[in-house]
């Protein structure tokens, strides 16, 4: 298990956010102590080792954007002496003084009134206007022969500023993505913020459940990374060329088939469409197989396409594809002449009110005020009940030191959530769950876990919404048949079906019954991921109704 506990800092330490930085060092130096060179592992040592102020500027540098700065907007009140702490990065090497830059860069560092000064001196013959925009003068500067980078002096050798570039960007980036597992959270999610304010579940970071097991596995997930920041660029068909060889990860794989598929998705907007399609079909994300259908339905004979979505529905149980797909077939099969069933209408209750329109409230809230009772209480529930009540039954599940879940203590909840395999991958712990609803267990489980989590971050539970009272209430007339039934479904895709529940649940303490209602205004329709889960839980015999509301002129 890793010895390197992270506490964070008070943000009332004006170096919290270096406090909070070196304890990610020493973090990941410990948990990945296998995975670093040596010269990596002397850099984040020599790194500690700094003055504080130092220390200090060198976070601040690494948590701005890009990797070129001027000294003179480097103001930090808690950094007194700047030069100072410059000089002693740039003796250990985190930084270099006076570093070779492009026109362009030189241009992007200064502001408008000093590339006035700049075009000045670099375009004697031409005319200058001081308000010139900086766009325009930029164009100008760099309408000429390419040169190669050199010093800002060789540039402008009295410019008025001086440039520092960070030279340890790519050691930053390493460590970032063994903290947070991606590139898309930055440094400030965490070395800013008030993490002492949250609590997070404790998860056992042991050897065995290390995302990163190989230097191998972290350099492709750094390859990923740095092909998809690409994207935006350059043409897609280089790209794909130059994906990385896949390794033996599961979780990374996911990524990298993520990946072929945003490829194969950039394919499609750039017109490339036969790249695109073995885009799709080489990938194994979700969608991947919809997308390469749809391409085929342009290009290939209706009935061969009606076949192979046919073959597709199949395979596929996932409920969100299974609606796309039978969709595809559909169309194509009445452009083949070929007859399919139809899809099945949906039919449920529904109810259709008359309101006063109420001021500053929601149409949900109205249909509260006028369902209401002596023996009836309604919450406004949405997601958030049946979420929560997963969530509680399964938190062992949910919180399961599972390889390639946990990267650091402040998550609220698995990297993996809302993946394909989560469930398959804590098999034992969600069938456990299963089982206490069968024998009723369940009901003690959820309301011991309510009380004894309660405000841990999790990213299935909204605790506002869950109060004790809506918990207890619920337990005590919901059926567990339905409860698993809701459960089954979550499960089958927790990324699509957290959300489109019904709106209010109404529950009755004289009768011990309870509904499900879905409320729809004036123009508003159901969904596809609203009409799911009204199919799936009166498939399951849950009591389940649309209420529509008009309101009164």
């Amino acid at each position: 298990m890793t010895k390197a506990p992270i506490t964070p800092t008070p943000l009332d330490d004006p170096f919290y956010y270096l406090r909070n930085m070196q304890q990610v060092v020493q973090f990941c130096l410990a948990r990945y102590h296998d995975l670093w060179l040596a010269e990596e592992r002397a850099q984040l040592k020599a790194l500690l080792a700094l003055s504080e102020p130092a220390q200090g500027l060198l976070v601040r540098l690494v948590m701005r954007k890009g990797c070129l700065f001027r000294p003179d907007k480097l103001v930090y009140a808690e950094i007194q002496d700047l030069e100072q702490a410059l000089a002693e990065l740039a003796g250990a090497g985190f930084v270099e003084l006076n570093p070779s830059l492009g026109l362009s860069e030189v241009c992007a560092l200064a502001r408008r009134e000093e590339c006035v000064q700049l075009a000045l001196y670099r375009l004697p013959a031409q005319t200058i206007a001081a308000s010139a925009r900086k766009q325009e003068l930029e164009k100008a500067l760099l309408n000429g022969p390419a040169q190669l980078p050199q010093p800002l002096a060789g540039w402008w050798p009295n410019a008025p500023f001086t440039v520092i570039e960070l030279a340890c960007g790519e050691l930053f980036t390493r460590l970032r993505l063994m903290f947070f597992g991606n590139l898309h959270q930055d440094w400030s999610e965490f070395v800013l913020t008030g993490l002492g304010l949250q609590r997070f579940e404790p998860v056992p970071l042991n050897e065995a459940s290390r995302p990163f097991q190989r230097r191998a596995e972290l350099n492709a997930m750094l390859a990923l990374y740095k092909l998809q920041e690409r994207l935006a660029t350059e043409p897609v068909a280089r790209l794909a060329s130059g994906l990385p060889e896949t390794v033996n990860c599961e979780w990374i794989e996911y990524r990298r088939h993520k990946l072929v598929f945003r490829l194969g998705r950039e394919a499609e907007r750039q017109g490339h469409a036969a790249l695109a399609l073995t885009l799709h079909e080489q990938s194994q994300h979700r969608e991947a197989r919809i997308r390469a259908l749809r391409l085929r339905e342009k290009f290939d004979d209706p009935a061969s396409v009606a076949t192979l979505a046919q073959q597709a529905l199949e395979e596929v149980s996932q409920p969100e594809a299974r609606i796309s797909l039978g969709r595809i077939l559909r169309r194509c099969a009445r452009k083949a002449g070929l007859t399919v069933p139809a899809a099945p209408a949906l039919r449920v209750p529904t109810t259709r009110l008359m309101l006063n329109r109420p001021e500053n409230a929601r149409v949900e809230a109205a249909v509260m005020a006028h369902l209401a009772n002596t023996h009836t209480r309604l919450f406004h529930v949405e997601n958030r009940l049946f979420n929560g009540l997963f969530a509680l039954l399964f938190w062992p599940a949910l919180f399961a030191p599972v390889r390639g879940a946990f990267f650091n203590p402040f998550q609220a909840g698995p990297a993996d959530l809302y993946r394909p395999g989560f469930a398959e991958a804590r098999r034992e712990l969600i069938n456990a769950g299963f089982a206490a609803l069968a024998n009723g267990d369940y009901r003690r489980l959820v309301l011991e876990r309510h009380r004894q989590k309660q405000g841990i971050s999790c990213a299935l539970v909204h605790w506002p919404g869950l109060p004790l009272e809506l918990v207890e209430l619920a337990l005590a007339v919901i059926p567990a048949a339905h409860l698993e039934a809701v459960f089954r479904h979550l499960l089958l895709d927790l990324s699509h079906h957290r959300r489109g529940m019904p709106d209010l649940i109404a529950l009755n303490t004289k009768t011990g019954s309870y509904r499900l209602i879905e409320v729809k205004g004036p123009g508003d329709r159901l969904q596809d991921h609203q009409r799911l889960w009204i199919e799936a839980m009166r498939a399951h015999g849950l009591p389940v109704s649309v209420c529509e509301v008009r309101w009164q002129a």
